[in-house]
């Protein structure tokens, strides 16, 4: 941008993540626009300090901004960039932070502004109301590579401006490896849920310490949010369950069989792991997932 003139950033979707980049953008003195579908998420966007103005549709985002991000569910981004291949927006650069990529690059092939991108970044809570303007803080953030070249430098240069590492990383490959570190965790957390739901009375709830509510923290997530991602990369998350399954299914047998040595084996690797993990968390960390 000239010196002297105010960035101007438009978010569709003033949910979680729209509205942190909001905060965030407006903290450095940008200024943001947004729309959301639900006029109660974006009335408390606005009273959140998450926009300077709400605006009465996504054409009048689009109309009037130099960064346009797409902060909505996959079918949600998946609709717009087909919209915008027919009307391209005249903003430099294009977002989406969807958990799945491969989608994206399809839908917005020959969207020479656009940079499919996702801040792996978020939590259960959902809504304006849980954002912060540091969310991203030491996050990584990747985005597809295969962008054209000078929306793949402002992608960079915004991913920065939100206090996130910017990391390349294809799409095919992010997809596979979302399904284990993010999608993977999410089904978990449904099944255990649901596996407790069944007998949640007083003397289980009484029960339920930090261990169990960690492990279903992920169980508030929104439907909304996962159901187009989880029909777009079933298949792969399918294998990552029947990988997991297999897993429980021989800690069962040792369990039957009292063979102890064998689970104090996988107590170590896992052990080993959490360290790995606990060692790659940002210090601000606030029990985020990816998002999705």
């Amino acid at each position: 941008m000239p010196p002297n003139v105010v960035e101007r950033i438009g978010v569709i979707g003033t949910g979680l993540i729209g509205a942190s980049i909001g905060l965030r953008a407006r903290a450095l003195g940008m200024r943001v626009s947004g729309w959301d579908a639900d006029a109660a998420h974006l009335g408390r966007a606005v009273a959140e300090g998450a926009l300077d103005s709400a605006q009465p549709s996504e054409a009048a985002v689009v109309s009037e901004s130099d960064t346009l991000v797409l902060a909505l569910p996959l079918p949600g981004v998946l609709d717009a960039l087909e919209r915008f291949r027919v009307n391209v927006p005249p903003a430099s650069l294009i977002l989406d932070v969807a958990s799945l990529k491969s989608p994206v690059v399809k839908a917005g092939a020959g969207l020479a502004a656009l940079v499919p991108s996702h801040p792996i970044a978020g939590s259960e809570r959902s809504g304006p109301e849980a954002a912060r303007a540091d969310l991203f803080e030491g996050r990584v953030w990747t985005y597809d590579p295969s962008a054209a070249a000078p929306a793949l430098d402002r992608a960079r240069r915004f991913i920065a401006a939100m206090g996130a590492r910017a990391v390349p990383i294809d799409a095919e490959t992010h997809d596979r490896v979302a399904a284990l570190t993010s999608h993977l965790p999410q089904v978990v957390a449904v099944a255990l849920a649901s596996r407790l739901a069944a007998s949640l009375d007083d003397e289980t709830l009484a029960l339920c310490g930090s261990g169990v509510r960690s492990m279903t923290r992920l169980g508030a997530s929104s439907w909304e949010m996962w159901e187009g991602i989880l029909h777009a990369n079933g298949p792969t998350v399918a294998q990552e369950v029947r990988t997991l399954a297999a897993v429980l299914s021989e800690i069962a047998d040792e369990l039957d069989a009292g063979r102890t040595r064998a689970l104090g084996s996988r107590f170590a690797t896992a052990a080993a792991a959490t360290k790995s993990l606990q060692g790659s968390v940002p210090a601000n960390d606030a029990s985020t997932n990816i998002v999705r």
